[in-house]
């Protein structure tokens, strides 16, 4: 991790602890869940968002962190916070849902993650060369002391030699059917610097007319840009700010005439001349990022929209940006830019936009960079470390004037008015109100995403209330068809007509069977708690609603840890979906008389309450004459029923029927 993005992490700390001493009544009794440290990697769009929950959930034996893949890591003992509308805010620093369940995340990407999984191995070296992804040793003394991940994070889909690459090794490692479902729903912000320029020692910044304001009252940027605009910069038809098409949007209310975007005391020569050439920011590894990102300009910028004889350049979703073999760019990475690749859908098209450069953190940027041509670096954290970068090139006209530039794409937690950031964002055009009196931009926030995703999206084998209806186009059971409903039939999130445009969903990749039942019930209360679905008997928070928005808030008053880093929660239907197909053994029975549980998808069976584990001795099933409060792993069953009095009954926090006790994620 940067030492820019941990020193934004210190910040929001410090802005919370302030205002979130008091405490909030503790809920009696309350069921202490057994220690247990969970492990993950994946995404870095959500290296931010993802340990600050965790943070919130419980900080384990140890702190939380969260690694990077050239080796550092962030402690995260004192992040996360949340203020209800009425009471006590509750203080992740001081405050804990379950205190002895905590965990580690490091931030390889996507492609690395889903990697990781498919071999369901030992992470002696993560995956890519070793040069440049490294094992963060703050997570263990070596490699080996870090076992297999129990989750990774994805923004693109597990594809289907990765599923099948699972279930062989799955087979032997027993670890259960594959779970693949949309968990975040991810805006995919276009970030750029607010200072452009800087000469003895004087910043430049871009004259935006109206500044767009966050839901903190704060200008989080506003540089408007409409599909034209924002499709001609990507494509590379656009090469710098000056423009008059990006001029023409920056128009302050009522006013009937554009403003320059030029800072005031710059020289209107100079601008006129040289302007601030737009320097493109993309992402050098297999990036699930990028594959939203080009999922939506391959949807949004056809159709002559940038002008006569300007083709779109994006022509599918993919992990890596246009790119073509015989350009003679040959990359050293992990990800797919090589003259050894083939053309096709590996790339989002196959006209070349990439230059060849690459910024790396801590030591800038090799290699020549190209007008209309892209950037690399490593993670999205690489890439806003890159926009941050200090103004580093000379105007042409004046050579102690340094320019600055950049922009690229990243995800929303990684920009204002997520708690912290600096980078600002872009307000992208919503539907296309650019034909209209009134167009209208919006950020890249919770509430805006959760727009985009709407309600047309429905999950497999569900009603429109996410509650189970067997049959249809796509299965529970098919861990690629969670995926590719999100796609199909009235769905418009690859270019959504209302809220912000470029919108996706972060997959949680997991299996049905844990070695270790501590950590099988601690992710499943994990993943219940950022659901909204966390019951109180298991909480110091006295109340479901407040655990509850907790996680899934996104109006202002109610803001929770995800809409604070601009992630919003799954719809309610997903959620319900989900939570009953995965993490608990529903009772919902189809139209046929039919139940979900029998289709053995679900991990455990739910998480264990006073009325359950509590007051359950495992070992023969019988109730405890006192009620435990604090559980270790022995008290968690290691199978799924208990025969009580010659009757079967279901334990609490049982594993999944199919799998065996010891076997499992992480043996």
């Amino acid at each position: 991790m940067s030492n820019n993005l941990k020193t934004q992490l210190l910040m929001a700390t410090a802005m919370f602890t302030a205002s979130s001493t008091a405490v909030f009544a503790q809920a009696t009794p309350v069921l202490q869940y057994p220690a247990a440290e969970l492990h993950g990697m994946g995404a870095s769009s959500i290296a931010v968002v993802l340990p600050r929950e965790m943070n919130c959930f419980g900080p384990g034996t140890g702190p939380n962190k969260v690694g990077d893949s050239n080796g550092s890591a962030q402690n995260l003992s004192a992040e996360g916070s949340y203020t209800p509308a009425t009471g006590a805010a509750f203080n992740c620093v001081t405050q804990h849902i379950q205190p002895d369940v905590g965990g580690k995340y490091i931030s390889t990407g996507s492609g690395a993650g889903r990697t990781a999984w498919r071999n369901l191995s030992t992470v002696s070296a993560l995956p890519g060369t070793t040069a440049t992804n490294k094992f963060p040793t703050e997570f263990g003394a070596s490699a080996a002391a870090w076992p297999s991940p129990h989750f990774i994070f994805t923004d693109s889909p597990m594809s289907s030699s990765d599923i099948s690459t699972y279930a062989t090794n799955a087979a032997t490692k027993k670890a259960g059917a594959l779970i693949q479902v949309p968990f975040y729903v991810l805006p995919v912000a276009i970030a750029y610097n607010p200072v452009y320029g800087r000469k003895a020692g004087v910043d430049y910044k871009f004259n935006v007319a109206t500044p767009v304001l966050g839901y903190d009252g704060q200008s989080a940027g506003g540089l408007r840009l409409t599909k034209q605009v924002y499709c001609g910069i990507f494509n590379g038809y656009i090469t710098n700010w000056n423009d008059v098409r990006i001029e023409a949007l920056n128009i302050a209310p009522k006013a009937k005439t554009a403003t320059s975007l030029r800072d005031p005391a710059d020289s209107a020569t100079r601008w006129s001349t040289d302007g601030a050439p737009i320097r493109l920011v993309g992402r050098l590894d297999n990036s699930g990022t990028t594959d939203i990102f080009t999922r939506h300009l391959a949807a949004a910028c056809g159709g002559g929209i940038m002008g006569t004889g300007r083709p779109n350049l994006y022509l599918n979703a993919a992990q890596a940006l246009p790119y073509n073999t015989s350009s003679g760019i040959n990359l050293p990475t992990s990800g797919s830019y090589k003259t050894t690749a083939t053309n096709g859908t590996a790339f989002a098209g196959t006209t070349n936009l990439i230059s060849g450069a690459i910024f790396t953190i801590g030591s800038g940027i090799s290699g020549t960079e190209a007008p209309g041509k892209f950037l690399l670096a490593n993670l999205n954290d690489g890439v806003a470390a890159a926009i941050e970068a200090t103004a580093d090139v000379p105007s042409a006209s004046d050579s102690a004037f340094l320019l600055n530039g950049k922009v690229g794409y990243v995800g929303a937690d990684y920009v204002r008015p997520a708690l912290s950031q600096t980078l600002h964002a872009a307000a992208l055009e919503v539907g296309n109100s650019s034909q209209t009196k009134k167009p209208n931009f919006v950020l890249p926030t919770a509430a805006n995403a959760s727009l985009a995703f709407g309600t047309l999206i429905v999950p497999p084998e569900s009603d429109k209330g996410g509650k189970y209806v067997k049959g249809g186009l796509f299965s529970r059971s098919n861990p690629a068809d969670w995926y590719e409903a999100l796609y199909s039939g009235a769905s418009t999130l690859a270019n959504a007509p209302v809220g912000y445009p470029i919108t996706g969903t972060t997959q949680l990749v997991t299996g049905t069977c844990f070695a270790d039942p501590a950590v099988r019930n601690a992710l499943v209360a994990f993943l219940a708690g950022s659901l909204g679905r966390l019951t109180a008997a298991a909480t110091t928070v006295p109340d479901k609603k407040t655990l509850s928005l907790m996680f899934t808030g996104t109006a202002v008053k109610t803001l929770g840890v995800k809409a604070q880093m601009g992630i919003a929660p799954l719809p309610k239907a997903w959620a319900t979906a989900l939570y009953e197909t995965f993490l608990v053994r529903s009772k919902l029975k189809a139209a046929d008389g039919s139940l979900l549980v029998d289709r053995n998808l679900y991990i455990q069976n739910g998480v264990p309450t006073l009325k359950g584990t509590g007051t359950v001795d495992q070992a023969t099933g019988l109730k405890r004459t006192t009620v435990k409060n604090v559980l270790v792993a022995a008290d968690l069953a290691s199978k799924v029923s208990n025969t009580v009095k010659g009757k079967t009954v279901f334990t609490e926090a049982g594993p999944n029927s199919t799998c065996e006790a010891t076997f499992g994620v992480g043996n």
